[in-house]
């Protein structure tokens, strides 16, 4: 198994537990992903709406979401995936920022994934992080990460088809 963590985030206790735990427990399961709290500079930890139903999410069904809303429909920071699809698919996208995005959107055409709604991850915010700048979510270059993300899955897609 391989688990996404960014170096300023931190895992919810028995996150990693759990993750193993699904993918040990169904096989047809290649990644799994958790709920996010928000951890603020003053401590404090935010929620946010929009997350799945617990349990199996179907293949293809985060790239249908990528498609309409231009974001996955669950944190990619949260991700645990079986290393030989990880392997596959040659690991993070080699891009500036987004590379778990990559990775996700990846996976999910490839193989079911798993929600798990407890808490996997406190995702830390702060000025100083890369996420926060107003380039990271805006303009040409944030584009053209999308079109390279979305370009990926795509053609996964269309090969999935031909096996």
């Amino acid at each position: 198994m391989v688990k996404v963590l960014d170096a300023d985030d931190e895992l919810a206790p028995g996150a990693l537990a759990r993750d193993i735990a699904v993918l040990e427990s169904e096989a047809s399961v290649g990644w799994t992903t958790s709920r996010v709290l928000d951890l603020l500079p003053d401590g404090s930890l935010l929620g946010f709406e929009g997350d799945p139903a617990p349990g199996v999410i179907h293949k293809g069904a985060v790239l249908s979401h990528w498609r309409e809303h231009r974001r996955p429909q669950v944190h990619p920071a949260t991700l645990c995936a079986r290393r030989d699809l990880v392997t596959f698919l040659g690991g993070w996208m080699a891009l500036p920022a987004s590379e778990d995005t990559g990775l996700l959107t990846a996976l999910s055409v490839l193989s079911r994934g798993w929600f798990l709604p407890e808490v996997g991850l406190h995702y830390r915010k702060h000025d100083a992080q890369s996420t926060a700048h107003p380039e990271h979510g805006a303009g040409d270059e944030w584009e053209a990460r999308m079109r390279i993300i979305q370009a990926r899955a795509e053609a996964l897609e269309g090969i999935e088809h031909h096996l």
